[in-house]
């Protein structure tokens, strides 16, 4: 059997199907389709079922660094986002036994999976109607999502990672950490000595911008990557999807997760002032010195190239080349502004 890591997301995704029913069966479910959504981190099914209700299952791959703690650490924020009556989140569905989270081993599986079940929420994803007035929505949801973090009363159990590095998911403290490649164990083909030296300058100044936010500032729960895939616009009014990367840090390095999907946009000012406008229409801009956002928005960059880099999967791999040559222009790009 050829091995998981080399097949496509595609195939990953035929090869999880009946792995996908019977954790489906624990949850009480018999389903009727299941259609593959995405696979990037994880793999996510859409879910039909025999008395007409929709889901989502998604199946969390050991690569995406996230151990069966932190995914019940997500799925209680969840469960307390979706009491929430000015925050739309898919609802969490648990098992007869009240559990959320099922862990799921397989000879021909590599590692640990953990799997939940949501239910589907109608709309558009915000990347296919990507208007002023719905990137304005996306920041009113972020800043409602940033008061909801920062009044959360962390439940017993409640274990994440902390966002004080620009490689949060290589935390050696936590399960199944994600190697650091790119200082000391890329290929020089990958890091030549010109881009090495950028990546490196491009990090100290970064932590420089994170750890003044840890001295000075109290941090709290954070989505971390609320970009425009992971939310949906219905009827006028913002859905969040996708809590499996949330953080323990701040606002404004939240806001650089989301921003940098749009950074390189041609209409990167417009949107930001779009987006800016509908955060500060519920709470202040965090950004209280200039250039921190940049930095934050560049170790967004870093902290991809290092997953692409580290990366077993044959898909990721063959792109690892081109991606950080792309993250090399735009940290130089910083630099010249902002060194």
């Amino acid at each position: 059997m050829k091995p998981f890591h080399d097949l496509t997301h595609v195939g990953q995704a035929r090869r999880l199907r009946p792995h996908a029913v019977r954790v489906l069966a624990a949850f009480g479910l018999k389903p009727t389709s299941l259609r593959q959504l995405t696979a990037a981190s994880n793999i996510i099914f859409r879910v039909d079922s025999e008395n007409g209700r929709r889901f989502v299952l998604r199946m969390t791959s050991p690569k995406s660094a996230h151990s069966i703690e932190n995914v019940r650490s997500e799925m209680a924020w969840v469960c307390a986002l979706f009491r929430d009556p000015d925050i739309i989140v898919p609802e969490p569905i648990p098992m007869p036994g009240g559990e959320f989270v099922l862990p799921l081993d397989a000879p021909n599986l590599p590692g640990a999976w953990h799997c939940t079940l949501q239910r589907l929420l109608p709309g558009e994803p915000l990347s296919e109607r990507c208007t002023l007035e719905n990137v304005a929505l996306q920041g009113s949801l972020s800043a409602r999502l940033h008061t909801h973090g920062e009044q959360f009363a962390l439940p017993e159990g409640f274990h994440i990672r902390s966002y004080r590095t620009p490689f949060p998911y290589s935390d050696p403290t936590f399960a199944n950490p994600e190697p650091i490649m790119l200082f000391d164990r890329c290929s020089e083909k990958l890091m030549p000595p010109d881009r090495l030296d950028v990546f490196r300058l491009a990090h100290d100044r970064i932590q420089e911008v994170i750890d003044r936010l840890f001295e000075t500032r109290t941090p709290h729960v954070i989505h971390n990557d609320l970009h425009f895939w992971n939310v949906l616009i219905h009827r006028g009014r913002p859905a969040a999807l996708d809590f499996e990367d949330l953080l323990c840090g701040h606002p404004i390095q939240d806001l650089a997760t989301t921003l940098y999907y749009y950074r390189h946009n041609e209409r990167y000012e417009e949107l930001l002032s779009a987006f800016r406008e509908g955060y500060e229409g519920i709470r202040p801009w965090p950004e209280d010195r200039e250039g921190s956002l940049e930095a934050l928005i560049a170790a967004r960059g870093i902290m991809l190239a290092n997953y692409v880099a580290a990366s077993q999967d044959a898909a990721e791999r063959s792109i690892a080349p081109e991606y950080l040559a792309r993250v090399e222009e735009r940290l130089r790009d910083f630099l010249e502004r902002h060194g």
